[in-house]
């Protein structure tokens, strides 16, 4: 596994998307007591949540209003290796972990109560999921014993598969509250593939104008159908992306040597993390009003 608004404008960024410049304000960060910060969702309120190893291993955490913690640090996910990937705006989290069992699993906290989830298909080995919307939508991948990534919705309940046509992995990232899912698609497990669009039932296939080929993924999408994600450039190196209608722009985090931008939120702020020469930080962006002539 590797790691809009109307559908009709968002199908004229697909096919006639364009370098950009934009700048933003990078704000990077490392959690207390934590050497690697890995911000992995945002919401609407701001709130981030991620992955650090403040306490010791690798766990989810959760920023509200710049206080940090980690989450259920005494329980499940502060003994086990997890990670918490996407936050509603209501607070809704989700992520996965590694259970004693040796497996993957996906889990959600709600009100300060922390479930399971895993999908009930034939075959399954693991299950991460990897975000929710207001609505209580949830997206995620599953692993068959190939090693083969699915992805997959959960509503009101229910499990249905999202598989891209002839992909041999395919993992949504993101959704949003009109229930767009972006994410990525490969048909080899040595290269990150392409980014994807589904909707109505439609699947739509893109890749980043500057990047390498089989080398972009679609990380987040907002309501406003700002789609957010990363690509392996022409460098070699990972670059975060925003497209905004036809409008494709390039994000880095200054003096970074890699930038993964993995959320938006309505209010355009994009949260992920970036490497620095020595370590791995998390950040979050703002991008900075045009000056006026």
């Amino acid at each position: 596994m590797n790691q809009v608004p109307c559908i009709v404008t968002f199908c004229l960024l697909l096919y006639s998307v364009a370098p950009a410049q934009a700048t933003y304000d990078f704000k990077s960060f490392q959690n207390p007591g934590a050497t690697v910060t890995r911000v992995l969702g945002l919401n609407a309120q701001g709130d981030l949540v991620g992955m650090d190893d403040s306490i010791s291993g690798r766990h989810a955490f959760l920023i509200n209003r710049d206080s940090h913690a980690s989450l259920d640090s005494a329980g499940i996910l502060g003994t086990h290796t997890s990670f918490a990937r996407g936050i509603n705006s209501q607070g809704d989290i989700v992520g996965g972990y590694a259970g004693s069992d040796g497996k993957e699993h996906g889990f959600m906290l709600h009100q300060g109560k922390l479930s399971t989830l895993d999908v009930p298909f034939r075959g399954a080995v693991g299950t991460q999921l990897n975000a929710i919307n207001d609505a209580g939508i949830i997206v995620g991948v599953w692993v068959d014993r190939a090693f083969k990534g699915h992805g997959f919705i959960y509503e009101n309940g229910n499990f249905s598969k999202l598989d891209y046509p002839g992909a041999r992995d395919t993992t949504p990232f993101g959704i949003n509250s009109k229930g767009v899912i972006v994410g990525n698609w490969d048909s080899d497990q040595a290269s990150m593939g392409h980014g994807f669009v589904f909707f109505n039932g439609q699947l739509n296939s893109f890749d980043a104008p500057d990047a390498m080929p089989n080398q972009t993924a679609a990380n987040g999408i907002n309501d406003a159908a700002q789609i957010v994600g990363t690509y392996v450039g022409r460098d070699g190196r990972f670059h975060g992306f925003v497209q905004e209608g036809s409008t494709f722009t390039t994000i880095d985090c200054p003096g970074a040597v890699s930038t993964i931008a993995w959320g938006i939120n309505g209010n355009g702020q994009i949260a992920g993390n970036c490497d620095m020469a020595t370590q791995r930080r998390g950040f979050v962006a703002n991008r900075t009003p045009m000056k006026k002539p």
